[in-house]
Formats: C-alpha cells, sequence, structure tokens
C-alpha cells in the first residue's frame, strides 16, 4: 500500500492508456455503473498509489506536451480490472479499468483517445492530475529545456 502523502508529488498522476471499447467493456466491466453523458471509462496504466472512488484531479494534459492541457474536475466513480471485481480504489501498481466523471464535460483530449479492448493496445498519452502536479512537472520541464 501507498498514500499519495508517500509519493512525490511530480508522480501524481492516473497514466491513460485509451478508452475502452464494447468488448472491453462487456469481458471486464461488470459492476461498473451506467456511464453518464460526462463519464468514460478509461484503461489507466500501472497506479501511483492507492486513490480512493471519490478523489479529484484538477486537469489533464497531453504526455507528449504538457502545454496542452485542459482544466477540467475528473472525478474517480468506479473501478475494476482483469476479473471485473469493483474495487473502492485504484490500488498502487495496478492497471485498471476505470469510469472517471468530468466536469463540466468530457474534455477532446479524452473524447479523441483511441478505443481498446484491453491494457497495452495503446500507449499512455494522458496524464491526470492536481494543478500542483501539473505545476511542479512544467516547471521541471522548463528548467530542463535551458
Amino acid at each position: 500500500m501507498r498514500t499519495e502523502e508517500d509519493t512525490p508529488v511530480t508522480e501524481r498522476l492516473l497514466l491513460v492508456e485509451s478508452r475502452a471499447d464494447k468488448s472491453a467493456l462487456a469481458a471486464l466491466g461488470q459492476g461498473l455503473p451506467q456511464r453518464s453523458a460526462n463519464e468514460e471509462a478509461l484503461f489507466l496504466s500501472y497506479n501511483y498509489a492507492d486513490v480512493p472512488v471519490g478523489r479529484s484531479f484538477d486537469c489533464c494534459f497531453r504526455r507528449s506536451d504538457i502545454r496542452d492541457v485542459a482544466w477540467v474536475t475528473t472525478t474517480v466513480v468506479a473501478v475494476t480490472q482483469q476479473f471485473g471485481v469493483v474495487w473502492d480504489a485504484i490500488p498502487h501498481g495496478w492497471k485498471t479499468l476505470a469510469v472517471l466523471r468530468f466536469e463540466p464535460e468530457i474534455p477532446a483530449l479524452i473524447r479523441d483517445l483511441p478505443e481498446a479492448a484491453a491494457w497495452f493496445d495503446q500507449l499512455i498519452s494522458v496524464h491526470i492530475s492536481d494543478s500542483d502536479t501539473w505545476q511542479a512537472r512544467a516547471t521541471m520541464g522548463q528548467r530542463n529545456m535551458s
């Protein structure tokens, strides 16, 4: 078990691989709630810490360009993994299928992600974090460019 407090600020990211397609939801998504218009089922890569359902983040940004950021509240609604068991948290070190709510709406950088049937079908292309993490990574990137 690893808590967020035990994780460096620059590492507090949800790593988004892709949107889950219909076959993924049928095979892996048992027990996940029906999604509303502003929710998306996403394949997440290895998680940085135990992140409880209900946890909210401030922004989404492209892995390849931290300047491409959407300031949107993103909340963890539901979590499962390859056995379809619904969990109350995204566990540290696990790849998961998670339903995330975006407010006020799903940003284009999430809507435009490819769909996939499983983990590893797509590379991590979007990060979800708090503004503190985004700022720390942006500052770190500017220092590396000097």
